[in-house]
């Protein structure tokens, strides 16, 4: 099947044609969608063309005002008291983009100037120079922040490590059922265009990833494989000395995985907030993304050693995040308008049929004490139990 109309030649087309060529004629789909989102030069992301918000490529949940940052400030004070409010705390941000988050975060813990403010330091794992200039003159005015090229060049810490849809943009292999085994889908060229192809699966990794999935669904059913979160997990496991991995993100876990309107997977890209279900087209000018598999995180997470301390949509993970928040405000009926405003956005990221089901919560705990559990999984659906 060719791949929808290439609107526009972009400077990554040559280079994929180009690698394409060199390889004998086909790159596996996980390839092509590095090079779409991670090329030195082109990439979607490693250029610094990715923007969020209404002048941008997609919303998240920062694009709606401070109020999500300031909530996860809450979830790190919360972590930090459950440490023994030790005299040095340290806030990682991994895919912080152009640093709105980080300074939501900075800026509420800032605001209270007590012994927290005075303990935490934030490290964002950013290796683009592109981003790091605009997350730079962000946080300019927060002092204790520091930047590392790599999660390997982080240094070991106590703390947290933030993550808010950042997984669903790491590069998957795309397979396909034939009805009596699973294929690789990878991308090569006809004239001057992309298209799909699949071949049988040879590397070990992805074979045994996919003696893991099921045998029992329709025939053209796709599933992706990320392969780099068991690396991403061993890494974190390393560095972090005590505390909780806590990523936000848009996904499903057990059976829902395998539901009917997913048979064409869920693979999609995104330009000035147009949705496409085709991800080749415009290699570089598009975010491109697959939805998260919980159950085999959880799973991968437990291997390295971490403990799962929650697993939650987003609407009741935030709905205890904001509880000591909603308490404080007395009479709704009587607030300020930044108070009204903070609601109304509140409001649209608990939102069932939007942002507030779609995205899910986990958190990772190592050596950090799983009970009671953090006031924002003090409400979570659909729980430790769905993974």
């Amino acid at each position: 099947m060719i791949s929808e109309l290439q609107v526009s030649p972009t400077p990554l087309l040559q280079v994929i044609h180009q690698e394409i060529t060199d390889v004998g004629g086909a790159i596996p789909f996980r390839r092509f969608m590095e090079l779409a989102l991670y090329h030195p030069q082109h990439g979607y992301y490693a250029s610094g063309r990715a923007r969020v918000g209404k002048e941008g490529d997609f919303f998240t949940s920062v694009s709606l005002g401070s109020i999500y940052g300031r909530l996860l400030a809450s979830v790190c004070r919360d972590v930090w008291e459950r440490l023994g409010k030790p005299t040095e705390f340290t806030i990682v941000e991994q895919g912080a983009n152009d640093a709105s988050m980080a300074a939501d975060i900075l800026g509420a813990i800032a605001g209270v100037g007590d012994s927290f403010n005075q303990a935490v330091r934030l490290v964002i794992v950013e290796p683009y120079q592109a981003n790091r200039d605009r997350q730079k003159q962000k946080l300019a005015a927060f002092k204790n922040v520091t930047w590392a090229s790599s999660l390997e060049e982080l240094p070991e810490f106590t703390g947290i490590h933030l993550s808010n849809e950042l997984l669903d943009a790491f590069p998957v292999d795309s397979l396909r059922w034939n009805g009596s085994a699973w294929e690789e889908e990878c991308v090569v060229q006809e004239a001057e265009e992309l298209r799909w192809d699949r071949r049988p699966i040879t590397t070990p990794e992805l074979l045994a990833a996919a003696e893991n999935l099921p045998k029992n669904l329709p025939q053209e059913f796709r599933i992706e494989i990320n392969q780099g979160i068991q690396p991403w997990l061993s890494t974190l496991h390393a560095k972090l000395k005590r505390g909780v991995i806590l990523t936000v993100d848009y996904g499903q876990a057990g059976e829902d995985r395998y539901a009917p309107h997913r048979a064409d997977g869920t693979l999609l890209a995104f330009k000035k907030h147009e949705r496409f279900n085709d991800p080749l087209p415009e290699p570089g000018l598009r975010d491109i993304t697959a939805q998260v598999d919980f159950t085999t995180l959880a799973r991968s997470a437990r291997e390295v050693g971490f403990e799962i301390l929650g697993y939650s949509d987003q609407h009741h993970f935030l709905v205890g995040a904001a509880e000591p928040w909603l308490r404080s405000l007395g009479d709704f009926t009587d607030q300020s308008d930044a108070a009204r405003q903070d609601l109304s956005a509140l409001q649209t990221l608990l939102n069932p049929g939007s942002m507030g089901i779609q995205f899910k919560a986990i958190a990772l705990g190592k050596d950090f004490p799983s009970e009671p559990s953090l006031g924002c999984f003090k409400y979570q659906r659909p729980g430790v139990g769905a993974l």
